[in-house]
């Protein structure tokens, strides 16, 4: 009995090593110079903090997706940044077309928070010890129009409390507003600074 349970645990050992020996496999993104998939290409399988090491910093106008990843428009995924999956023809539908200069997996394990604050798909917050600050946040691709409500809304869609402060300097042709519809021009979030709780 002792020697079938040993080796039955050895087995177990061996299967858990196995496991985790495997290379976590994100898929690969497909990006392209052109709309609609044409034009030169270069496919990304890793993290890429800096896409002009591949010659293809601010170039991307398409791309295609296997498995969800995260595209940003500054170097070392800084600045707006979006989670994306699929086929993208163009990505001026982001408000990225040629402003992608950093791309990685998004969920990969072990790299702690990822692409962004837990439950915020696409966002990148940078984590004090009370806050995580946002230099430009968006949803889907848009910014978030300026004021209390939409800034709490943010905070609390990234799964944080309260905003405690907001830059509201910048304008844009079009934002999400505090209950998530779409409104013309208006001001716009910058430099937002959300509690942790």
């Amino acid at each position: 009995m002792t020697k079938t349970f040993c080796i039955a645990a050895l087995a177990a050992l061996a299967l858990t090593g196995a496991a985790e020996a495997q290379p976590f496999r994100s898929g690969s993104a497909t990006l392209y110079d052109q709309p609609n998939f044409q034009g030169n290409s270069v496919t990304i399988t890793q993290s890429a903090p800096d896409l002009g090491r591949w010659r293809f910093n601010d170039r991307a106008r398409s791309a295609r997706f296997e498995g969800r990843w995260l595209i940003c428009e500054h170097d070392n995924f800084k600045g707006r940044c979006q989670e994306v999956r699929g086929e993208l023809p163009n990505l001026n539908t982001l408000g990225l077309m040629e402003q992608v200069s950093s791309i990685e997996p998004a969920g990969r394990p072990g790299g702690g928070p990822g692409p962004g604050f837990p439950g915020a798909p696409g966002a990148r917050g940078t984590e004090g010890a009370v806050t995580v600050f946002f230099p430009r946040p968006t949803l889907g691709g848009l910014d978030v129009a300026a004021g209390g409500r939409g800034a709490d809304m943010y905070c609390r869609r990234q799964g944080l409390g309260p905003a405690v402060w907001y830059d509201s300097s910048e304008r844009a042709r079009e934002a999400v507003g505090p209950d998530g519809e779409r409104v013309g021009r208006s001001s716009v979030l910058r430099d937002l600074l959300c509690r942790k709780y």
